[in-house]
């Protein structure tokens, strides 16, 4: 992708993650999944590099930008609270408003909603085999009823 062809308003988030001689200290499945985590944070900014940004509604780049990292950042955050419950860590305040888990929730739920209109609409729209653009598509099976005479 082209640096100059967007202006991000949010930066592509940054994974620092501990050296391998601390990762050494903790159980070795939390361990693995911390470093797996890395290379999932690597293969997101590939695959977002690999879209094709000239194809219409960019491809979807930014939804995809935006789901990839929210599912990235539950994972973290679930990677998170199971150091701090295996390790009995303590977490530090955090003011109310501080809500980070809602917030990737929603992110997830309304890219589930829009990702699902998006296949419905192209189930209502799929072609016939024929080069006649139709005025008024069968939106279920249930168009083919006709009362009883």
């Amino acid at each position: 992708m082209n640096e100059d062809e967007f202006v991000f308003h949010i930066p592509d988030p940054v994974l620092a993650l501990p050296s391998p001689d601390r990762l050494e200290l903790l159980d070795e499945e939390i361990a693995d999944e911390i470093m797996w985590l890395g290379n999932r944070v690597l293969n997101l900014g590939r695959a977002l590099d690999a879209l094709d940004l000239s194809a219409r509604n960019f491809d979807g780049f930014f939804e995809r930008r935006r789901e990839g990292y929210a599912v990235l950042a539950a994972q973290a955050m679930d990677l998170i609270d199971r150091l701090v419950s295996e390790y009995e860590l303590r977490m530090p305040d955090k003011p109310d408003y501080y809500r980070q888990r809602e917030g990737f929730v929603r992110v997830l739920q309304s890219s589930g909603e829009s990702r699902q209109s998006t296949r419905t609409a192209r189930q209502v729209n799929k072609t016939t085999g024929s080069n006649v653009t139709q005025l008024f598509p069968k939106a279920t099976d249930d168009a083919d009823w006709r009362p009883p005479k």
